[in-house]
């Protein structure tokens, strides 16, 4: 719809003459009378009366239009009837009145027939119209699709080719882990424990890295890593999680919800607590919100970390349009809030 915005307002005044010379050649024609012979004030009443009349529904078609371009990208047939339902009701219920009120300023008496051709004149043209814009509207969206589909997968490229050039890493620091935990006695279970989660954390990187997971395999991710930052922790930390169950069978992008986390970890201080709070909310929308206190004289660069920085390049790649990702910082308290679209 963009391309035709400037379009948008300036068509009414050309509804209004196809709509008014639509209705005086269906009615007055086969009698034999030229309504363009009669009286200018006449034409231009009923011309200007129709104008007005256009105006005021093209601001309601313009509401409707702005209000539907949400749900674009999950059209369906019973929606879209839905849609020219209320445009029809609502353009009967509107004609009518006002075709009423133009006839009572030129003297001329209204009859049935004057209404009916007025109704099936106006709703034709009014169908045409909303189905023109309702089309480019969801070309519009079409097409940015396509685009970010192929942003994606060039993304995808250039991420796969980094990914295998350090995967050599993980793999030689996973199999020298393996090597010291055969090394450390039996009796050591505290250290040997230890690598234990480790290696579980390196082996989920290492494996599913790049892929779909579900959510509740990024819950058992996220609280084995949490197990492991407790260890090195000061035992008065104060930990708070909820993980909701009806969040589990959903696939996510693996170690998208882990940043936060990270950073809750990484800066946490002051009163020394951490909340952590995964819900699902209406709409399959994952709503993840991460609380740590943070010491009173914390300085606030206005920078994020890298892992911030790359989780919000994630979000738009892969949730665009679909996601909302915000840092509150207030009274000793980092907030960060996420919330993303789910399709199961």
């Amino acid at each position: 719809m963009k391309r035709f915005e400037k379009w948008f307002w300036i068509i009414p005044l050309f509804v209004a003459l196809i709509v008014m010379a639509g209705i005086r050649l269906v009615t007055d024609t086969p009698n034999g009378y030229k309504f363009w012979e009669r009286p200018i004030s006449q034409n231009l009443i009923e011309w200007i009366g129709a104008t007005i009349m256009a105006y005021l529904f093209q601001a309601f078609m313009y509401y409707l239009l702005k209000r539907n371009e949400k749900y674009t990208d999950k059209l369906n047939v019973k929606r879209l009837l839905i849609e020219y339902l209320i445009i029809v009701i609502v353009g009967l219920l509107f004609i009518n009145p006002c075709v009423m009120i133009i006839h009572h300023f030129i003297n001329d008496p209204v009859d049935l027939d004057d209404l009916v051709i007025a109704s099936v004149i106006f709703t034709l043209v009014l169908i045409f119209i909303y189905s023109f814009y309702r089309g480019s509207q969801i070309l519009d969206a079409y097409i940015e699709q396509r685009l970010q589909n192929e942003k994606v997968k060039s993304n995808q490229a250039e991420t796969e080719l980094k990914y295998l050039k350090a995967q050599f890493r993980p793999h030689f620091l996973f199999n020298t882990l393996n090597t010291i935990y055969f090394q450390i006695d039996e009796q050591n279970e505290a250290p040997r424990r230890t690598i234990e989660k480790l290696s579980e954390l390196l082996r989920y990187q290492l494996y599913d890295v790049n892929h779909l997971v579900t959510i509740e395999q990024e819950f058992q991710f996220i609280e084995t890593y949490m197990e492991v930052q407790r260890l090195r922790m000061k035992e008065s930390l104060k930990l708070e999680t909820f993980f909701d169950p009806a969040l589990k069978p959903y696939p996510i992008q693996s170690l998208l919800l882990l940043p936060l986390v990270e950073n809750a970890f990484k800066y946490v201080g002051g009163d020394y607590w951490i909340q952590i709070d995964a819900r699902l909310e209406k709409g399959n929308r994952l709503t993840l919100e991460v609380r740590n206190s943070i010491p009173a004289n914390a300085v606030n660069n206005g920078k994020k970390g890298i892992g911030l920085e790359n989780l919000q390049r994630q979000l738009e790649l892969l949730y665009a349009g679909k996601h909302k990702l915000q840092y509150i910082k207030s009274n000793g308290t980092y907030v960060a809030h996420m919330e993303i679209e789910l399709v199961k």
